[in-house]
C-alpha cells in the first residue's frame, strides 16, 4: 500500500476527494495516487463539518487507495494508518501529537490535522478508498478555530512540498509496518488516542457524564465507559467536553 508514485497538482479545487472520485469515475486511476491542491474553496471535514485554509500555506491532498485486504469489517483500519502516519510525520519534526477518535490530530489540545475517507464499496466487498488529508503547516491564524500548525509550534517555515514527501515517507513506512498486524495497529493507536483510559466529561443524546474511554472496537465505534458499562458511540453521537 505505497502512495507518491505519481503526484497530480492543482492550483485550485473545490475539494480534492471531490476531484479524486470524479477522476476515478470518468478515467480511472492509480492506487497510490496523490492529488495536492494549492487552494480547496469546499473543503470538508467529518460529516461535512467546514474545512478552512489559507491558500498554498498548508497541505490540502487527497490519496486515492485500492487496498486488497480492506474489507468492510476492517475498513477503520485504514482510518488507524493515517493518523499514526501524520503522527509520525510531526514527530520527526519534533512534534508530540495525539489522535483525537475518530481522526482528528491534536498538539497540545489544539486540532493541526484533519482526515476525511470516502470509501468505495464495491458488490464484491473490496473497498476503494479516497483519503482526504489537511494539515496546517504554514498558517498562523485560524479566527474562530482552536488549532495550531507546524509553524505555530516551531516558529520556523516549512516548505509545503517538501512536507508532503515527508508524510508519503512516514505513511510508507508505517503502512508497510503495520497494515497486516492488526494487533501492533490497535495497540500503537491507542497509545495515541486522546484522553485514552483518562476520566472525562462528554456528551451523548442522554446529556453530560463523566466517562473513560476504553478503546475501539473493529467497526471504528468508540468504547466508553459509562456508570460503569460500556457503551459504543458512532460519530456524532458523542462530544468531547
Amino acid at each position: 500500500m505505497q502512495i507518491g508514485r505519481k503526484l497530480i497538482h492543482l492550483e485550485s479545487v473545490d475539494s480534492t476527494n471531490n476531484y479524486t472520485a470524479n477522476l476515478v469515475k470518468s478515467e480511472g486511476l492509480s492506487s497510490g495516487t496523490v492529488i495536492l491542491a494549492d487552494e480547496q474553496f469546499a473543503g470538508r471535514g467529518q460529516r461535512g463539518a467546514e474545512w478552512v485554509v489559507d491558500p498554498g500555506m498548508n497541505l490540502t491532498f487527497s490519496v486515492y487507495l485500492e487496498v486488497v485486504n480492506l474489507s468492510v469489517e476492517n475498513q477503520f483500519d485504514l482510518s488507524k494508518i493515517v493518523a499514526l502516519s501524520i503522527c509520525h510525520f510531526l514527530e520527526k519534526k519534533g512534534i508530540v501529537a495525539e489522535i483525537k477518535w475518530p481522526n482528528d490530530i491534536l498538539v497540545k489540545g489544539h486540532k493541526i490535522s484533519g482526515v476525511l475517507i470516502e470509501n468505495i464499496i464495491s458488490s464484491s466487498g473490496s473497498i476503494k478508498s479516497v483519503v482526504g488529508i489537511g494539515i496546517n503547516v504554514n498558517q498562523t491564524r485560524f479566527g474562530k478555530f482552536d488549532a495550531t500548525s507546524i509553524q505555530c509550534e516551531l516558529g520556523t517555515f516549512y516548505p509545503i512540498q517538501q512536507a508532503l514527501f515527508s508524510f508519503i515517507e512516514s505513511f510508507n513506512l508505517i503502512a508497510d509496518e503495520l497494515m497486516d498486524a492488526p494487533a501492533l495497529l490497535n495497540e500503537r493507536y491507542l497509545n495515541k488516542l486522546y484522553q485514552y483510559k483518562a476520566k472525562k466529561m462528554y456528551k451523548d443524546a442522554s446529556g453530560i457524564f463523566e466517562g473513560q474511554i476504553q478503546g475501539i472496537e473493529q467497526s471504528g465505534k468508540l468504547i466508553v465507559l459509562k456508570d460503569n458499562q460500556e457503551v459504543s458511540y458512532d460519530l456524532k453521537e458523542i462530544t468531547f467536553l
